[in-house]
């Protein structure tokens, strides 16, 4: 079942703005600390996608990813956006989340 998604900014997952500023597809592969650019959390289910490629004719998202494991993969924004947490809640941008070298956010929590 598709749930119709919110007018809440934080349900946009990617703005122009974050478009313009994503490396596509393997552009980052030498760069031993790429910059993350976007944060996306579900706030029922512990999950965390933290963005740094994406390719936006096949929809597909380079990052790293904290659920089960945390890893590095890609994953489509079409599963993104379709996932709902343990209460049914969408998966959320961080607004006030600001592009830094994923190092960085492997030390969060």
């Amino acid at each position: 079942m598709i749930r119709p998604r919110t007018k809440s900014p934080a349900h946009r997952l990617l703005t122009k703005g974050i478009l313009a500023k994503l490396p596509a597809l393997g552009a980052t592969s030498e760069n031993r600390d790429p910059i993350v650019q976007v944060k996306w959390f579900t706030p029922d289910a512990n999950w965390t996608w933290w963005v740094i490629e994406y390719d936006p004719e096949s929809r597909i998202a380079y990052g790293l990813v904290r659920g089960l494991e945390l890893e590095f993969g890609t994953f489509t924004l079409d599963e993104v956006e379709d996932l709902r947490g343990a209460l049914g809640l969408p998966v959320e941008r961080d607004l006030h989340f600001d592009p830094q070298p994923v190092s960085q956010v492997t030390d969060q929590p």
